[in-house]
C-alpha cells in the first residue's frame, strides 16, 4: 500500500523522512548555498545527499562561485517519490501502487516547475541519482531544460590539474529501467575528467552493479587505485560502506575532483 504519512510528509515539508530542517541546515546555514532567488539554474538537491555528503555540496558551490554561475536552491524542495512510494510498489508488482506512486510524482515535479519558473530558471539541475529517472519521464513537458549536475559543471569548466590516479566507476543505472525507457547520458562527467590535466583515469565496468553482490565482488576487484569516482549518490554510499573496512580507500564525488584540481 502507498504510505500515505510519507506522501504526507512531502505536501507539508518536501521531503519524505522528517522536516526538512537537517537538508536547510546543512545547505543554508553551514554550507551557505543561495535560496528561493531569481536565477538562471534552479538546483535540486533531493532528500537526503545534503545530509549525507555534505562536503561534496561545499565543492559543488566552491565551483558555482569560482565560475560566477547564476543559481539557487529551493528551501521547500519536493521529494520525487521515488525511495518512499515508487520502490516499495515496485518491489511488490503492485501494479495499482505504481499506477499511484507515478501519479504522486507527477504532482510533486510539477510543484518545483512551478516554482523554478517563478524564479525565471531556464534550466532545472538535479543532483540526486534517485531523482534523475523520475525527471526524465516529465521533462519534455517542462518549459526549461533539466539537467545533471554532471552537465551544468561542464558546461563552465575549463580545465584542471590534478596528479591522481583514480578508479573510475559511473554507475549501471538499472533501477532506473524500472521508472523509465529514456537513456541517461553519462558523458559529460567523463568529458568533464578528460578535462582535468594529470588525472589518469581506470574505467571500471559500468555494466556491474554494486548492489548486486556478485557484481560487487568484480567490481571491488577490479579497482587498481585506492581512490574511486563517482557520479551516482547511491553508489556512493554503497562503495563508502563496502571498503570502510578494506583499507585506505577513498571514494569521491565528481564536484569533489573538480575543485581539488581547480585549488591544486
Amino acid at each position: 500500500m502507498i504510505n500515505e504519512k510519507s506522501v504526507e510528509n512531502i505536501r507539508t515539508y518536501g521531503v519524505h523522512h522528517d522536516t526538512g530542517a537537517g537538508r536547510s541546515r546543512v545547505l543554508f546555514e553551514d554550507i551557505g548555498f543561495v535560496r528561493d532567488q531569481k536565477a538562471e539554474y534552479v538546483i535540486l538537491s533531493g532528500c537526503h545527499p545534503p545530509e549525507g555528503m555534505p562536503h561534496v555540496f561545499r565543492a559543488l558551490k566552491n565551483i558555482l562561485d569560482r565560475f560566477r554561475v547564476s543559481y539557487s536552491f529551493l528551501s521547500k524542495e519536493y521529494c520525487c517519490g521515488w525511495m518512499p512510494l515508487g520502490q516499495p510498489a515496485v518491489m511488490a508488482k503492485n501494479e495499482g501502487d505504481i499506477a499511484k506512486s507515478k501519479e504522486l510524482a507527477q504532482s510533486f515535479v510539477q510543484e518545483n516547475f512551478k516554482q523554478a519558473e517563478t524564479l525565471g530558471a531556464k534550466t532545472i539541475v538535479l543532483f540526486c541519482a534517485a531523482c534523475e529517472p523520475t525527471y526524465s519521464n516529465f521533462k519534455s513537458a517542462a518549459k526549461f531544460q533539466v539537467i545533471s549536475y554532471g552537465e551544468l559543471i561542464e558546461g563552465h569548466f575549463p580545465g584542471g590539474k590534478l596528479s591522481l590516479e583514480a578508479d573510475y566507476y559511473a554507475g549501471c543505472y538499472r533501477f532506473r529501467r524500472r521508472i523509465t525507457q529514456l537513456p541517461i547520458d553519462v558523458e559529460p562527467a567523463r568529458r568533464i575528467l578528460g578535462k582535468i590535466e594529470g588525472l589518469k583515469i581506470n574505467d571500471l565496468d559500468n555494466n556491474l552493479c554494486c548492489y548486486v553482490p556478485p557484481h560487487l565482488g568484480k567490481l571491488i576487484n577490479s579497482l587498481k587505485t585506492r581512490t574511486i569516482i563517482n557520479i551516482c549518490t547511491g553508489c556512493y554510499h554503497n562503495l563508502q560502506r563496502v571498503l570502510k573496512d578494506k583499507g585506505e580507500y577513498q571514494v569521491k564525488m565528481l564536484p569533489e575532483v573538480v575543485w581539488e584540481s581547480i585549488v591544486e
